[in-house]
């Protein structure tokens, strides 16, 4: 337990640094393009993620529950992510490039092609640090896993700082300054897992795609619905309004990611915690502990976030998002409860169950399109916001009972922080200090 919790403390101290250089970024990019420029940057940049998504087949995941039941070597399971890597970037980008020529005036009708193709050159760096920074968090590398992520938001910041006051900025720049930040972070990540591991091999190609493949694909069915349940919204809304309105949309789920981080941290660390873990009764006493104090958490941040919606987005944003205010209180009421699903989707992720989760996302995406389908022509992006935080909300509700069916786990065991939680964190502070700070 104190491992875990003194590992998530390092993840969310990660994620509030990177909370913190991504509301630059944003702020930057949204007040330098306007509503309009951020919509098209979002949805050039929202494209190749997809893709990534959609043609990756889980073998990230695989790699962290091969490491945590130790089936391959340290060097073969890095060795094969690197192969496959270079295999799915190239199907990738043919598989991209066919949308854009045969969909584009369907999908990005008000969208240069210029950027959808220039965004395109994201691709094989995503799958490099996708497949790569899955492999640390097998290895438990957690201080290495954060330091890739920093070090990559860092980048992105610097480079725009230097284009903001060096050139002409526009959407291009902006797009060419994020692909460069993701190709030098996969560089460095190369440089540090080699400094793990020493050299790599690729090994035993063929029964690792397929053992990787019945273990991951599920998980990336799960993962690939799960993305679009929470990107949806964002596609249907170009496709039924315009880039102006996800420009405006867009800024309201920045901030929500934000507010994701604290279930995020916890998540990136408990996924190989529950890989490798073989005592069941550890598992149902543990992961309700964390999914009722994420939760809490989570629900404290988000009501003073209502309160600051306002002067937050006018503030850091102009008041040329004064529309974005609306849709970010409501996304907030989603914000909480998807929290609490990624911490029980992520235990059943690694008890080897993905399938469960696909159910769940599969139901809850459906409903998702649906409300929007039906919300957005009529209220536009607050439609999007509450067909959203409805969808995201019943997902919680599902896996809430699957998991409580499952495992044999009380409900209120998952929401209810409770008091020894309380002494918990008075000794977890109490272990830190003696720790860190202690002469």
């Amino acid at each position: 337990m104190n491992r875990f919790a003194v590992d998530t403390a390092i993840t969310f101290l990660s994620r509030i640094i990177q909370l913190i250089m991504g509301i630059g970024i944003s702020v930057i990019i949204a007040r330098v393009l306007g509503p309009q420029g951020n919509g098209i940057y979002t949805l050039a940049i929202l494209f190749p993620t997809l893709i990534v998504n959609f043609a990756n087949f889980g073998i990230g995941e695989a790699s962290v529950f091969f490491l945590g039941k130790q089936k391959y070597s340290e060097r073969e399971i890095y060795g094969n992510n690197i192969f496959f890597s270079i295999i799915f970037s190239a199907a990738g980008l043919i598989l991209a490039f066919l949308i854009i020529v045969l969909f584009k005036q369907t999908l990005f009708s008000e969208v240069s092609s210029i950027y959808l193709y220039l965004g395109l050159l994201l691709i094989p760096a995503m799958f490099f640090m996708r497949f790569g920074t899955y492999f640390l968090l097998g290895l438990q590398k957690i201080k290495q896993y954060n330091l890739i992520s920093i070090l990559r938001a860092f980048i992105f910041l610097i480079l725009l700082l230097v284009l903001l006051l060096t050139l002409r900025f526009d959407v291009k720049a902006a797009i060419a300054t994020n692909i460069v930040s993701w190709l030098l972070a996969a560089i460095l990540l190369l440089y540090l897992i080699r400094q793990i591991i020493g050299s790599f091999q690729v090994f035993h190609i063929k029964s690792y795609f397929k053992n990787a493949l019945q273990y991951g694909f599920k998980v990336y069915l799960g993962s690939t619905v799960g993305w679009l349940h929470y990107h949806v919204d964002i596609f249907l809304i170009n496709i039924l309004s315009n880039p102006l309105a996800v420009g405006f949309y867009s800024v309201a789920v920045i901030i929500i990611e934000k507010l994701w981080m604290i279930s995020q941290a916890a998540g990136v660390v408990l996924f190989p915690h529950v890989s490798s873990e073989a005592n069941e009764d550890k598992l149902r006493k543990f992961t309700p502990l964390v999914c009722r104090n994420i939760l809490v958490i989570t629900c404290i941040a988000a009501i003073i976030l209502f309160f600051l919606s306002r002067v937050l987005i006018v503030t850091f944003y102009s008041m040329k998002f004064v529309n974005s205010i609306v849709p970010f209180q409501i996304l907030l009421i989603g914000a909480v409860t998807m929290s609490g699903w990624r911490i029980l989707a992520v235990d059943i992720y690694g008890r080897g169950r993905p399938e469960l989760n696909i159910y769940i996302s599969s139901m809850c995406l459906l409903l998702n399109v649906l409300l929007n389908l039906f919300l957005i022509p009529k209220y536009g992006i607050v439609g999007a916001a509450w067909a959203t935080s409805c969808s995201y909300t019943l997902a919680f509700v599902l896996i809430t009972i699957v998991y409580h069916k499952l495992f044999d786990v009380e409900i209120t065991d998952m929401i209810l922080i409770k008091i020894s939680d309380l002494k918990f964190y008075g000794n977890f502070v109490t272990m830190l200090r003696d720790r860190y700070l202690a002469p």
